[in-house]
């Protein structure tokens, strides 16, 4: 039984460590702040399916930009939409924008992947910034974003928040969401880039196609955010900063059912067995394995020994502690407050979630856009 504690008590160690890390990644993202003089054009790229729902807002929010219309083109690139996408992008077309359409009907699997890859072929600047359909963008969005390029920065992630109506689902995706984001910017903070968001995401063009693009990822669903910086810090020199910065900011929305938001999420997950990084493979499987021991101390206390009820409180609690140093950080410089209202309830709830959707990503196959796809 000794040997099962020291066990337990290297992998929550581990788990501190590396959420202090993330910690102290965010502080120095902060402290370290620098906006570059850069006048490189740059070239929005928008992939839409089925998004009538979103048009609207989406290109008022491109139209309200401050950066000169003359230093960027938004190119959105209409994945076989058979809803009203396609009319109301018309109607609601930006200036500088066009609209081209991907072709390409044979496969459910990498469709966002060939669509930006389309995309980017037809854009004329050398920085990309890909976002969401379904994202509202600050009005200083691109012109926030660019300030952290300079000459030798190959990507920049951007943070994403989710709208709330003020319910309790909505309230949880957008904390946890909110880690997921935090979590990366501060792992860039420490120059170790692995997790962002496509949501919100710039890099050189030059670059993405020195690497090969998604060349290597077209034969599963997700991946074209981790895997891309990932793969940029291990074959080049360049270097990859975070926007943490307010005005960089956008928003999104939560998923309206827990099986659509548990679908996602298993869709997420499925990307980590194509990481490249074997030392990443192994946090990431330390990671999984302190998740997956607090159920099993908490039920073993229960019917077996009581010391893992000691053991799963000690865990619990040095997760609730570390994670509330990131969170209430993140909260005060990026986010808000009120974030923070559901904190101690989203620790417990996050624990069979995290479970669940790492093994149905690894195992199983997810929906997404209306189709049942592979990972």
């Amino acid at each position: 039984m000794i040997y099962l504690f020291i066990l337990i008590g290297l992998i929550t160690l581990h788990y501190v460590y590396f959420i202090s890390q993330v910690y102290f990644g965010l502080r120095k993202l902060t402290s370290n702040e620098k906006h570059f003089q850069f006048n490189e054009k740059l070239s929005v790229i928008i992939p839409l399916r089925n998004e009538a729902k979103n048009v609207e807002s989406l290109c008022k929010s491109l139209n309200n930009q401050s950066l000169a219309k003359e230093f960027y083109e938004i190119i959105f690139v209409n994945d076989n939409s058979d809803d009203e996408t396609l009319s109301k992008l018309e109607t609601f077309n930006p200036v500088n924008s066009r609209i081209i359409n991907l072709t390409d009907n044979s496969s459910e699997s990498a469709r966002k992947k060939k669509a930006l890859i389309k995309g980017i072929k037809q854009s004329i600047n050398e920085i990309i910034i890909v976002t969401d359909a379904d994202c509202y963008h600050n009005p200083n969005w691109l012109e926030t974003i660019i300030k952290y390029f300079d000459d030798q920065t190959a990507v920049v992630a951007g943070p994403v928040d989710f709208e709330t109506d003020g319910n309790f689902f909505s309230d949880f995706q957008r904390i946890e969401y909110a880690g997921l984001i935090l979590t990366g910017a501060g792992l860039i903070g420490i120059g170790k880039p692995t997790i962002c968001s496509a949501a919100n995401l710039a890099y050189r063009k030059k670059v993405f196609e020195e690497v090969g693009g998604f060349d290597d990822q077209l034969n599963f669903t997700s991946g074209d955010d981790d895997l891309l910086i990932q793969k940029i810090a291990l074959e080049t020199t360049y270097k990859i900063n975070f926007a943490y910065d307010k005005r960089a900011l956008i928003k999104t929305q939560p998923k309206q059912k827990p099986e659509e938001f548990l679908e996602q999420r298993k869709r997420w997950a499925s990307k980590s067995i194509f990481y490249r990084n074997n030392s990443l493979v192994v946090i990431i499987i330390l990671l999984f394995l302190f998740y997956v021991s607090l159920p099993l101390q908490l039920l073993g206390g229960i019917f077996f020994n009581s010391f893992l009820l000691i053991s799963f409180l000690i865990s619990f609690a040095s997760k609730i502690v570390v994670e509330y140093m990131v969170m209430n950080f993140g909260a005060e410089s990026l986010y808000d407050k009120k974030m923070m209202r559901i904190f101690f309830i989203a620790e417990f709830l996050q624990i069979p979630y995290i479970i669940y959707s790492a093994i149905g990503g690894l195992f199983g196959n997810f929906r997404w856009k209306g189709g049942k796809v592979k990972r």
